[in-house]
């Protein structure tokens, strides 16, 4: 079975490990073939480089948990082209996680709800991050916008966002360190104002989606607890002055997962300047950038063919 594993953005504005949104762009292709044998393999047919043994690969520690739960007689091999760089904060561990878990499901006829497939897909974040966020996996399964309601039981709620509403995602060349290090330096203690300040953004965020008020969407983009502290310490380069551009062109942006990509909400007939205006920014002080253009996406799914 061949699937494709779409590029996701969590912790959206102030939803740090609630919410998050699924992309058009870019994305993963991953291929999952039966195995005589009970064991799981990894491959890297194309693009950046992953690790390829299956207890540190997220694909690959979600199969070998699904093989023994399952007791499964057969194995699998996966074979990834990885297009989601690693360390971008655009879910790239997800991706292959998600992924793995969708086509495994499939491929022994499991039978399992899309929460159970989040549940599993979560747990390849125990080899990327240290601990399963089934935030950063949800989108990548369920598609559009997900919010985690409960992580103990699992509880996802998914909502279409509206059809006008178009994506820009900015990933500069630059090296923020591990995704431990970017919540490391998170504030163990919150100020109450700051605390209900992201309470009214979080709700109005996805009050915005449900109901297809763009505007709204974009008012919501803010944060003062987490991509601040992530800017102070250095993880997010030009975070101040990218969020001084959104004001101006009318859009709300925010760090993607913990960066250093940064996504752009907007009507989708203005993308293209809001696109042009973040390359010229990064350039202007010296960074290369690969920016995208696109739309929230689906979940995973199957490749034709």
């Amino acid at each position: 079975m061949r699937v494709r594993a779409p590029a996701t953005s969590a912790n959206l504005g102030a939803g740090f490990d609630v919410f998050g949104l699924a992309l058009r762009e870019p994305f993963d292709v991953l291929e999952v073939e039966l195995i005589p044998e009970k064991a799981v393999r990894v491959r890297l047919v194309d693009g950046y480089p992953v690790p390829l043994k299956p207890e540190e690969n997220t694909g690959g520690y979600v199969a070998l948990r699904m093989l023994e739960d399952f007791d499964l007689s057969k194995g699998v091999e996966l074979r990834i082209w990885k297009r989601i760089k690693p360390g971008s904060g655009l879910g790239s561990s997800a991706a292959t996680a998600a992924a793995t878990a969708y086509a495994v499901n499939k491929l022994f006829d499991l039978g399992l709800s899309r929460e159970k497939l989040v549940e599993y897909a979560a747990l390849g974040e125990l080899v990327s991050a240290g601990s399963p966020h089934p935030d950063n996996v949800a989108p990548a399964i369920y598609g559009g916008f997900t919010i985690i309601s409960s992580r103990n039981p699992l509880r996802v709620y998914a909502i279409s966002p509206p059809r006008g509403l178009g994506v820009v995602v900015a990933l500069p060349d630059f090296e923020k360190g591990s995704t431990r290090r970017a919540r490391e330096v998170l504030p163990e203690a919150v100020e109450l104002d700051k605390h209900v300040y992201n309470l009214g953004m979080a709700a109005a965020l996805a009050a915005g989606m449900a109901l297809g008020d763009i505007k709204m969407i974009k008012e919501a983009m803010n944060d003062l607890i987490v991509e601040p502290a992530r800017a102070k310490a250095g993880i997010i380069p030009l975070y101040g002055e990218v969020k001084r551009l959104g004001e101006r062109l009318d859009a709300g942006i925010a760090v993607s997962g913990a960066g250093p990509a940064v996504i752009g909400l907007i009507e989708k007939e203005r993308r293209g300047v809001l696109a042009e205006e973040l390359k010229r920014l990064y350039a202007s002080r010296g960074y290369r950038c690969r920016v995208w253009v696109t739309e929230p996406g689906s979940g995973v799914s199957e490749i034709p063919g």
